[in-house]
């Protein structure tokens, strides 16, 4: 158990176990910051999966990072094992569980905080994931101050080294980039043929304008056809040729990011891209991107936002009916500088 009141007591270790994608790791971010910002001078350590790694790998915030590992059921186990007979020896003063696990119970400890009747009962369409989870530190670290932030590291270095393999593929300094994230699930994805109508355009109306396809390596195809639509050398599909850390490098120097409803889009939040964010089955209310400068686009149909876990009786209508004239218009609009509002003041 962990009391009310724990900013009272001396703390001076702690441990952080956050399962979960790059997006799920994002959107905990503001409440990481929470527990780094109450206890200055703890030293935090983290629990992340391999696929997340970058998060925790040179983030000031911990201390040190572990890796829940997977694999087959026997092997998961054996790790799992390894993983707590690790984290025993260690003897934290508080171990805080974002997502449902039995690990922190298995895990020595002062004092450990777990949410899982808040996680299962709270709202999940209209309220961020961000501030959903921030919400849940709020009775033991007091309410949050000003607007919620997502934060990645991205450092000095993985700038310069970014410059300088553009450089190698023919972008200078002076090009201005927008950066085009087709991929993710099928029913989350907007047709390569629409993507290939915005750049289109939009390589017509800007001068010096570069257009970067990221992506996973299985989502390679999808961007070759999409550059092989718009048929500019001003095209480079770099889907599964960039690291996470080189990605945001990337999206730090973007002018825009157009995005499907992926992990991407929250780590163009965390480094303050502008980004036009299209949204289908799923809610934009929970998901969608934080900050001033965003756009999201998404159909005017009755049944949104709906739980896209359900068997979609309108093949996904919501998807379809976004044309690539909105999103030309939304990048435009942002390309051309002019004030947005604030689309998710939390």
């Amino acid at each position: 158990m962990c009391p009310k009141d724990v900013t009272k007591y001396k703390i001076k270790k702690i441990l952080l176990l956050c399962p979960g994608c790059l997006g799920d790791n994002l959107l905990l971010s503001p409440s990481i910051k929470k527990v780094r910002d109450t206890f200055k001078d703890a030293e935090i350590d983290i629990v992340v999966e391999r696929q997340v790694v970058e998060f925790a790998e040179g983030n000031p915030w911990f201390s040190h990072y572990y890796i829940f590992q997977g694999g087959k059921r026997l092997n998961r186990l054996i790790n799992i094992i390894k993983l707590i007979n690790k984290l025993r020896s260690e003897r934290y003063d508080l171990i805080i569980a974002f997502k449902n696990s039995i690990l922190p119970f298995f895990i020595k400890g002062r004092y450990r905080l777990t949410f899982f009747f808040k996680e299962f009962f709270s709202e999940k369409t209209y309220t961020h994931e961000a501030e959903r989870h921030l919400n849940f530190l709020v009775p033991f670290f007091g309410n949050a101050m000003g607007n919620i932030s997502l934060y990645f590291p991205v450092s000095k270095k993985d700038r310069n080294d970014l410059e300088i393999f553009l450089k190698t593929i023919g972008i200078k300094p002076v090009d201005r980039i927008v950066v085009f994230n087709p991929g993710g699930r099928e029913k989350k994805r907007l047709s390569e043929e629409k993507f290939a109508e915005i750049g289109k355009t939009l390589i017509k109306r800007y001068d010096s304008l570069k257009i970067i396809i990221v992506g996973a390596d299985y989502e390679e195809k999808i961007g070759e056809k999409i550059k092989e639509l718009i048929g500019s050398d001003n095209v480079f599909n770099l889907s599964g040729k960039t690291t996470l850390k080189q990605l945001a490098a990337l999206l730090g120097r973007a002018s825009l990011m157009i995005t499907n409803d992926t992990e991407t889009l929250h780590l163009a939040s965390a480094i303050h891209c502008p980004t036009v964010a299209i949204f289908g089955p799923t809610s934009p209310y929970r998901y969608g991107p934080i900050g001033t400068k965003n756009i999201i686009i998404h159909s005017d149909i009755p049944c949104f936002p709906c739980n896209e876990k359900r068997r979609c009786r309108k093949d996904y209508l919501c998807m379809k009916q976004i044309s690539s004239e909105e999103v030309i218009k939304a990048a435009m609009l942002l390309l051309d500088e002019k004030e947005q509002p604030l689309l998710f003041d939390i």
